[in-house]
């Protein structure tokens, strides 16, 4: 008996499974992966938080585009330039057409939706050509926050985000070539005297 209690007691100290105890090794084994899986679910956790704000932001950021064009409109119509004005007008109700669109996808989904308050558009420009460059500036920014809302939305895991946007990312690069030709075009009015009119014209035309 003397010897059975020995060799038993010998055995846990060397920290072998004898008698229903847990060698030291392992308890500290499933502690560390506890802690590790516990680690795991705050970070996703944090992510989702940080989609769902980056989603949500994104309908201030379409409201502030639309503002933008709007302000353009406004001024190209101060400045005899009716066709551009229509064109940004048409432009100003696409972008806040975006925004509501996030809205009714967030309420599907119960993404929280926290309205920002929207920056006072520039409301003046010196010339045509720095207003088109204002408004490119827009769109790539618009374009970037998209680009960063998919990347955060595929770590995640939310396909049906990724998917949401796929459109909203072919329509800015879309934009993005729409906007670099009309600029083109506008910078060419110092070498091609009329250029700037026929080209007001041929917007005037196509947002009717």
């Amino acid at each position: 008996m003397k010897t059975l209690i020995s060799t038993s007691m010998t055995a846990v100290l060397a920290g072998q499974t004898v008698l229903g105890f847990a060698p030291t090794g392992t308890r500290l084994s499933k502690r560390a992966a506890f802690s590790r899986l516990y680690s795991s679910m705050e970070e996703k956790l944090e992510k989702k938080k940080e989609l769902e704000r980056l989603f949500s932001l994104q309908v201030t950021n379409e409201m502030a585009a639309s503002q933008v064009y709007l302000s353009a409109s406004i001024w190209c119509d101060q400045n005899d330039l009716v066709g551009m004005a229509s064109f940004m007008l048409s432009e100003s109700s696409e972008e806040r057409d975006h925004a509501l669109a996030f809205v009714d996808f967030a309420m599907k989904r119960d993404i929280p939706v926290r309205l920002e308050s929207v920056p006072a558009p520039p409301a003046d420009w010196d010339t045509p050509e720095e207003l088109w460059s204002d408004l490119m500036k827009v769109e790539k920014q618009n374009t970037a926050a998209l680009m960063h809302l998919a990347s955060v939305s595929q770590d995640v895991g939310d396909f049906a985000i990724s998917t949401f946007l796929m459109p909203y990312h072919m329509e800015q690069v879309d934009s993005e070539d729409k906007l670099g030709t009309i600029l083109a075009k506008v910078r060419d009015e110092n070498q091609t005297p009329g250029l700037l009119r026929q080209l007001d014209t041929e917007l005037g035309h196509e947002s009717k």
